[in-house]
């Protein structure tokens, strides 16, 4: 039975993943979507989410998209190959609550600097967050993690 969710938003739905979790590329609404679900761009500005927030880790997600024809860096699971992603504008995002807004994935915390330099990672990350919000203009991206005040 198609879920009355699938049939608003069908035009987005690009498949689900094995645990039946939908995929979205540049959803026209997030509304009644789950809260702090996850999301991951392509430097061409394109933004993938999943209807999850916590059952689906980023790695997991963007081994889906590979093997399902939207070719990421291959590195969002590892922290080396994370940096390596971001620098070619693969961007792993999470929603802030129930807001249309996206912030920086958890996992990508610039605190923890042995993995991450903000100084050197920032002009990646602005150049391809520019490219994503021109695509998707009805959503915030900033560029601080998700749980940071």
């Amino acid at each position: 039975m198609i879920s009355l969710k699938k049939l608003l938003l069908k035009e987005d739905l690009v498949g689900e993943m094995p645990n039946g979790v939908e995929v979205y590329k540049n959803p026209k609404s997030i509304k009644r979507m789950k809260k702090d679900l996850r999301g991951i761009s392509f430097p061409n500005g394109d933004l993938f989410v999943v209807d999850d927030a916590w059952n689906v880790m980023h790695s997991k997600f963007a081994g889906w998209l590979d093997k399902n024809g939207h070719k990421t860096s291959g590195g969002m699971g590892m922290k080396d190959g994370m940096v390596v992603g971001m620098k070619k504008g693969f961007i792993a995002w999470q929603r802030k609550g129930a807001t249309d807004s996206f912030y920086l994935s958890e996992s990508t915390d610039f605190d923890d600097t042995k993995f991450f330099n903000e100084k050197e990672l920032m002009p990646y990350l602005e150049k391809y967050t520019k490219k994503v919000q021109q695509k998707n203009p009805k959503y915030k991206f900033v560029l601080k993690g998700v749980y940071k005040k």
